[in-house]
């Protein structure tokens, strides 16, 4: 009698094994262009990005918005016992330059990823800063982002940081329907000075929630980039805030301990700069780099040319562009108050 129940109960037995052996990964492995519709489009590198889940696509074409809207057929190697949708194989149309495509990778045990494929070009989409997509905090709450939405965005900002003491220091600013980048510096919550930014790559909330007083800790420097400009060219417009002080933890570790407040002689400055690096892994290469700093401005924009100086003969991998108010405000150092106004960059190139 024991072994006819052995042997009734062993085929469940060995379904239910098979269930909990399911894989859980929904992973992109490998990415590859098998047909393109048109023939113009240069090809130059594909970048698989397992941390936010994206594929990046990237062409050298100048002039971009001639070979739109293209079709390519992609080949996608998944998971093991994963399922893709679109499939492998399947023809899609990117009709814009920034345009993004999503897939919904589902695992072996049924647990869905969405992963985005867009392209990156020889200058960062949306560098003229008009549009703006809203990142909604309650219903009647919400804060602005420079993209068309987050999936599709190459610019961050720290607007995620400081929403809970409902700051904002990076939102659009708008004259005759034209957009820019209004960046400021501002007190929030604990911190007597905190500035505002505006850079490729992605805010790092886990960072920034696991390392509160390391502002470093919550920024995700940089996109994929493999191009070389010569300068850089942006127009701005920038004021010193009225009080430039230095704000220094009274305990290193806590960011609720407080600060003490050292008034400084001067007055605050901007920073605009560009750095070129060679990722491979863990190891980073800084091959060029694009700086500017400015103190107050008239009330008109200028418009400025900043050279690449490169101390490397090597390609990049990824470009770094950063924005912020107050110079020095990753060492809580600024004046409340400071504001610049970006608009227009543009990568200039030798040919």
């Amino acid at each position: 009698m024991r072994k006819l129940f052995f042997l009734l109960v062993l085929p469940f037995l060995i379904i239910q094994s098979c269930d909990e052996e399911k894989s859980d990964k929904n992973d992109i492995i490998d990415f590859s262009i098998a047909a393109i519709s048109n023939q113009n489009f240069i090809q130059e590198n594909i970048v698989i990005d397992k941390v936010y889940k994206k594929i990046f696509v990237a062409f050298s074409n100048t002039d971009i918005e001639t070979i739109f809207p293209i079709t390519i057929t992609p080949t996608i190697k998944i998971s093991s016992g994963a399922k893709i949708n679109p499939k492998s194989g399947e023809a899609i149309t990117f009709n814009h330059p920034d345009d993004y495509i999503s897939y919904e990778v589902t695992s072996e045990d049924g647990k869905k990823e969405i992963w985005n494929l867009q392209l990156i070009h020889k200058q960062i989409q949306n560098s003229n800063f008009q549009k703006w997509y809203t990142v909604q905090i309650t219903s009647s709450v919400g804060y602005h982002e420079v993209g068309s939405s987050y999936n599709s965005a190459l610019w961050a900002s720290a607007n995620a940081g400081t929403s809970t003491y409902a700051i904002f220091n990076t939102l659009p600013y708008v004259i005759d329907e034209d957009s820019m980048a209004l960046i400021k510096t501002d007190a929030a919550g604990p911190v007597p000075v905190a500035a505002g930014t505006l850079f490729t790559g992605k805010f790092n909330i886990k960072g920034a929630i696991s390392n509160p007083t390391n502002p470093k800790a919550a920024t995700d420097f940089g996109i994929p980039f493999y191009w070389k400009p010569t300068s850089m060219k942006f127009k701005f417009k920038y004021t010193a805030g009225d009080d430039y002080i230095r704000a220094t933890l009274l305990n290193p570790t806590n960011l609720f301990g407080g600060f003490t407040i050292e008034h400084l002689e001067g007055e605050d400055q901007c920073n605009i700069y560009a750095i070129l690096e060679q990722r491979s892994g863990d190891q980073v290469l800084e091959i060029g780099r694009a700086n500017f700093v400015s103190s107050t401005t008239g009330i008109d924009f200028t418009e400025q040319i900043v050279d690449f100086i490169y101390t490397s003969t090597l390609n990049p991998t990824h470009i770094t562009v950063v924005f912020t108010s107050s110079k020095d405000g990753d060492y809580w150092t600024g004046a409340v108050g400071s504001t610049l106004i970006i608009n227009d960059l543009e990568l200039i190139y030798s040919e």
